[in-house]
């Protein structure tokens, strides 16, 4: 076919004509054969007579039935995705191999399209080349970029994309001396509300958070779903400590009020941990681990509150990693030993038993709090193990007592909840019972309120089946925790331990003193013993006589002491 007869053929699709010299130019430069045989078309550009020319597949791409379409440039740009303009131009006058656009066909249809040819670089006079529909391929492109750089569920980028980010972030504020924040979010005890209201809640939970993280920052850009219930947040160009203490103010407010979610009001907090570029850390990595630092901080000290890094906080996070690393060897290490504080009962002044304390001397550190290590056991849950070992001690100690001819005594062991739900407590109880060839009712479980409430159900019911093997339950530190008087009555508890507290404060305190007395009074008529804790004076424990307190354990009568120390003190 020639050229002349395939002009013939040619539909405009321009309000201006186009010459047949030009026609012919532009078709002389492919074989027909070639052009009809690629799923595609082909683009000739020219600025100056201002005109682009397509040639090809034009309905499965612009939208047009059409094998040949003329328009001008500015009917060509009415095409073209507003976003992908600048892209375009930029892309021809560089001579990009290969430029990907988006535009909106004459249907109204996004379509991706891949531009590739050759024009004069650094203009946009002339262009020549090949625009193929990759629409199937982008998108699948850009839904592997989205898993790979968003989280699923709540549409935030993901920890990967956020350190890109934040890298160039940080690269910019280097040049300029600026500064910049970078905030940790945790949200408190979120755990229990999957626990409590199933994982299908939780999620409804963080998108929710996740909305309204976004209403309080600018850029959605700079906030990242860190995994699970944590995300950070980049304030970039921070001038005053003003700016970052509104922004996490706002942060803590959200969840001042619980979330309704299908018909339940679920309640929560957020701990909080900053750091500050340059002056925290230099890179990402610093700066996380110093707001991660600051984070647990905040929980440390009662939740629900924001903490900056410094100094002092430095300290103490290494004095914490110190502990958990001398934890994980202890153990092995013979590091651990179990002490003996006397309980006196005060109507014959008689010792009738002992509460287990552990202590730790670590080689390095020396003698390490049990206020300290303990939580930091519960942790990372090495209090498992460490609990298994105090109770070994505890049954090899009664096996001891009851071959020497004591028999009116019980040992208190205090317990964690952690052990309570995860350490198979019961499992473990049953083999050193096979072991020792001892009974449990020598045993009491010291438990607190707050243990409890975490998961009560639950926890009552391991408490239950402790009780059916024979030992008996205290709850320790009572009034320092929920101390709600109904639990008195749900809980499986023989004894009650007044805390310290209260004691010290009861002969020179009205207030304290009520409670005591009342205390031991409910207690009574519910058939439960009393001890007080932390007695040191002699006008304590004749006070404590007086009300008809059961028992008493403190320094006046004995300071937690090596088994060997305490044991005379016991009556046969």
């Amino acid at each position: 076919m020639s050229n002349d007869k395939e002009v013939k053929y040619l539909k405009f699709k321009s309000r201006k004509s186009l010459a047949f010299d030009e026609s012919d130019e532009f078709l002389s430069r492919f074989k027909e054969s070639f052009i009809k045989s690629i799923n595609g078309l082909f683009i000739f550009a020219d600025r100056e007579k201002d005109l682009v020319i397509f040639y090809g597949n034009n309905k499965g791409i612009i939208g047009f039935h059409d094998d040949f379409i003329v328009m001008s440039f500015k009917e060509c740009m009415e095409y073209i995705h507003p976003d992908f303009i600048d892209i375009l131009i930029n892309g021809i006058k560089c001579n990009l191999e290969e430029i990907e656009i988006k535009i909106i066909n004459l249907n109204g249809q996004e379509v991706w399209i891949s531009i590739k040819g050759q024009g004069e670089k650094g203009s946009l006079q002339r262009f020549e080349g090949y625009v193929h529909n990759i629409t199937k391929e982008k998108e699948a492109s850009l839904k592997l970029e989205y898993m790979s750089y968003y989280d699923e569920l709540t549409g935030l980028i993901n920890r990967k994309r956020f350190k890109e980010i934040i890298d160039e972030e940080l690269r910019a504020h280097t040049l300029v001396e600026s500064r910049g924040a970078l905030i940790i979010i945790d949200i408190d005890n979120f755990k229990f509300v999957n626990d409590s209201y199933g994982h299908i809640y939780g999620d409804l939970f963080l998108k929710r958070f996740s909305e309204d993280l976004k209403k309080i920052l600018e850029s959605n850009s700079n906030i990242c779903r860190f995994g699970g219930d944590e995300f950070l947040v980049f304030l970039p160009d921070i001038e005053d400590i003003k700016e970052i203490e509104d922004i996490v103010t706002k942060i803590v407010n959200i969840l001042k009020e619980p979330y309704s979610i299908n018909g339940k009001k679920i309640f929560s907090t957020v701990s909080i941990g900053v750091s500050v570029f340059p002056d925290d850390a230099e890179d990402f990595e610093g700066l996380l681990k110093n707001s991660d630092a600051s984070m647990y901080m905040a929980k440390s000290n009662g939740k629900n509150q924001w903490q900056m890094f410094n100094s002092n906080i430095s300290r103490e996070i290494n004095r914490i990693y110190s502990i958990q690393k001398g934890l994980r060897t202890t153990l092995e290490n013979n590091e651990m030993y179990v002490v003996f504080q006397p309980k006196v009962r005060l109507t014959d002044d008689e010792v009738d038993g002992f509460e287990a304390l552990l202590r730790w001397k670590n080689e390095e550190m020396g003698f390490v709090s049990p206020a300290e290590f303990i939580p930091i056991a519960e942790s990372t849950r090495l209090i498992i193990p460490i609990g298994k070992f105090v109770l070994r001690e505890v049954f090899a100690k009664i096996k001891y007592l009851l071959s020497e001819g004591y028999d009116n005594f019980k040992i208190a062991v205090n317990l964690s909840e952690i052990q309570l739900r995860e350490g198979d407590l019961v499992t473990y109880f049953n083999s050193l019972i096979e072991e020792f060839q001892v009974s449990p009712k020598y045993i009491e479980i010291e438990i607190t309120e707050s243990m409890i409430m975490k998961s009560v159900d639950r926890n009552i019911r391991y408490l239950l089946e402790i009780k059916e093997l024979g030992a008996s339950i205290a709850l320790d530190d009572f009034g320092t925790g929920y101390s709600s008087l109904n639990h008195l009555t749900k809980l499986p508890i023989d004894v009650l331990k007044i805390d310290r507290s209260f004691v010290v404060d009861m002969t020179q305190n009205d207030k304290s003193r009520f409670i005591v007395e009342n205390i031991i009074q409910l207690s009574h008529k519910l058939g439960i013993t009393v001890v007080a804790e932390g007695v040191e004076e002699k006008e304590q424990v004749d006070y404590l006589k007086s009300i008809e307190c059961d028992t008493v354990q403190g320094y006046y009568y004995s300071r937690p002491e090596h088994f060997e120390n305490v044991i005379t003190m016991l009556s046969k």
